[in-house]
């Protein structure tokens, strides 16, 4: 999936009273837009107005309903001034061999702003609610930080990766855009699978010792695993209760005249996301129950090549066959010819025989004898008929049918639930002081509710030690064997198999991306540095910890300027292991660079972002000479922005090439 941005057009965001269309087109041959500014005449302006048209906030990090409270302050003030209360922000661009066209829209007429939005792919309008969601699927707003980032960011991205919260934050971004939360479901659904046909097993043995042995175990296994569900119910519990006291919280917020109608609408919201959830969990057990009664579905392939093989060697020997009974009747009737007599096939009288008659006879006896040795046990048809039936292609079908069907709900409910986020923000910002106290309770009860939630997840590591010892008792059932019925065996290896085949993905998975980003990031680094055998290149531990090492592996601590240039390597390196591309947009990104390093910024690590980067720079970082010495016919626009009077709250841009 790759977005690329075509033109952007803007009226009255910032110092910008009108920008009719602003083109930024590329190709692969050129594919960097250069704007041109100073400080202060509006390059940070015309970024902000790139995200907020997007997302619907100037600024990462704020919801849009968080932005509408000083969404205000980007208004063009001439424009204020003489009556004008739109401003509106436009953008054309093409995903996926689709073209978007989104338009944002504030209205400021005293008061909250009035805000619309609205989003076009080719002729058809996508609805109010479903845009936010369509945008987030091209590109979200958790992993933006890749794609459109200033010079303030850059600054801070190195120290933050060094803190444990925007560690987390980097990893779960990077687990979201692979999918990882998906295939983590997927692995508890199959161990409670196991976990009933060890259960079956242990049951069948018939050695006593042994069954009794096995049932002990599972007894260990199954009092560790009520503690766990135990303290997991303590903690849902305490999470039911805030949730309960919420729900008092919200029936209050529902009494106060001017916010009924928000409240009618997120109890809607809530009643269809509960609803939701109950049919999420219904598909989920429908193709849990699919991979219990159609486990061997996924042999399908194996299965097929297995028929293949016994079908050929069925109609070998079919033929084979037809071959020596068609020996056996020509040696009859030539030893008829010999003794005299009818021929069996066409009744005449048959002709007296000869010499060449014996050498006949004589050939077809050792041909018969060849085929008899040659034959082998003859054609299993019943084998044939057997595997015919185990083949399975429904199941299969059904399974995917479940997903596209489970994949739509989650869509739908992470659409409820941003709307549903929105009508909250709504509430905590009514000016009232009676519903900002109780905004506030909401606030600390729904952080309540995410501290124990975050308290489950740290169950998971106990989890793993009994799936561990789970494991351990499969292959101890397996090596006592004898005593199970095979399909019972094959059941419960085939689930512990799916089971540690996901584990084990999952686990690779995430390492291969981190090893690839390192690798990346260390390619990057030691091409923009200007020694780059003092460097071995940059280190990224499992916890996504950034060291900068040197050339005899030891941790360095660098300059501003290092940290700016490990935190462009990173950058880079996620973005190209991101699974959707899109355009990278930098708004000062060379300040704390000199000369040298700029230069090998701009000839080696922004070509390496893809087919589109839109650099917003000043004079001091990179002058338009400059510009076109180090990249040449790199550039397929360049812009400059001015004054276009005296007034300074008013600029405009004007194309140098």
């Amino acid at each position: 999936m790759s977005l690329r941005f075509e033109s952007v057009s803007l009226k009255n965001f910032g110092p910008y009273r009108e920008i009719d269309t602003l083109n930024l087109e590329t190709d692969s041959s050129a594919p960097i837009v250069l704007i041109h500014g100073e400080n202060t005449l509006g390059k940070t302006s015309l970024f902000r107005a790139l995200r907020w048209c997007l997302y619907g906030s100037p600024e990462s990090g704020s919801t849009p309903v968080q932005a509408a409270r000083h969404l205000s302050e980007y208004m063009n003030r001439p424009a204020s001034r003489d009556g004008e209360v739109d401003m509106q922000v436009s953008m054309q661009f093409t995903a996926n061999g689709h073209k978007y066209r989104l338009v944002r829209t504030a209205r400021f007429e005293g008061g909250p702003p009035k805000l619309s939005a609205d989003l076009r792919v080719d002729s058809t309008v996508i609805q109010q609610a479903s845009i936010e969601a369509e945008i987030g699927r091209l590109l979200h707003p958790q992993i933006s930080e890749f794609f459109l980032f200033d010079g303030e960011l850059l600054k801070d991205f190195y120290d933050r990766l060094n803190t444990d919260r925007e560690r987390d934050l980097l990893r779960d971004s990077i687990d979201n855009v692979l999918g990882i939360p998906a295939l983590q479901l997927a692995e508890r659904d199959v161990a409670t699978l196991t976990e009933h046909a060890l259960q079956k097993q242990a049951k069948a043995l018939k050695n006593k010792k042994d069954a009794e042995n096995a049932r002990k175990q599972m007894r260990d296994l199954k009092s560790r695993q009520e503690s766990l569900d135990k303290d997991r119910k303590e903690i849902e519990d305490a999470l039911s209760k805030a949730k309960s006291t919420l729900e008092g919280v919200k029936e209050r917020i529902a009494g106060v005249e001017d916010l009924k109608a928000d409240a009618r609408e997120m109890e809607g919201l809530e009643a269809l996301i509960a609803g939701g959830k109950q049919e999420e969990e219904q598909l989920r057990g429908d193709m849990r129950r699919l991979l219990t009664t159609g486990w061997l579905a996924p042999a399908a392939d194996k299965l097929d090549e297995a028929l293949q093989r016994v079908v050929a060697k069925n109609d070998a020997a079919q033929k084979q066959q037809q071959a020596t009974q068609v020996a056996r009747n020509r040696v009859d009737v030539l030893r008829k010819q010999i003794r005299g007599g009818i021929c069996p096939t066409c009744q005449q009288e048959l002709p007296p025989p000869d010499e060449s008659t014996q050498m006949d006879l004589a050939e077809a006896e050792a041909e018969l004898k060849r085929l008899k040795e040659s034959a082998g046990d003859g054609p299993d048809l019943r084998l044939e008929r057997r595997i015919r039936e185990l083949i399975d292609t429904a199941t299969v079908r059904a399974y995917q049918q479940k997903q596209e069907h489970l994949d739509k709900v989650v869509a739908t409910q992470f659409e409820r639930s941003r709307r549903l986020n929105g009508l909250k923000d709504r509430l905590k910002d009514n000016d009232a002081a009676r519903v900002r106290q109780l905004g506030k309770e909401q606030d600390d009860l729904e952080a309540a509710t995410e501290r124990y939630g975050q308290i489950l997840r740290n169950l998971k590591p106990r989890q793993d030690e009994i799936n561990k010892q789970q494991d351990k008792l499969a292959g101890i059932l397996r090596r006592l064997g004898g005593g199970a019925k095979p399909e019972v065996e094959a059941e419960a290896f085939f689930f512990e198999y799916v089971r540690t085949l996901l584990t084990r993905t999952i686990e690779r998975y995430q390492e291969r991306t981190r090893a690839e980003v390192e690798k990346a990031a260390s390619e990057m680094f030691v091409t923009l540095v200007r020694d780059p055998r003092a460097y071995q290149g940059l280190r990224i531990s499992r916890d996504y910890r950034v060291d900068l090492v040197g050339q005899w592996g030891e941790a360095m601590k660098t300059s501003e300027g290092g940290k700016q240039l490990v935190a462009l390597s990173l950058i880079g390196a996620l973005k190209r292991a991101a699974v959707r591309g899109g355009p990278v947009v930098l708004d000062s990104p060379l300040a704390r660079l000199d000369l040298e390093h700029r230069a090998n910024v701009l000839k080696t690590w922004v070509p390496d972002l893809g087919n589109q980067a839109i650099l917003l720079v000043q004079s001091g970082e990179l002058t338009e000479k400059q510009a076109r010495d180090i990249m040449g016919n790199r550039i397929g626009h360049e812009y400059r922005i001015y004054r276009p009077s005296n007034d300074p709250e008013l600029a405009t841009i004007e194309r140098t090439q």
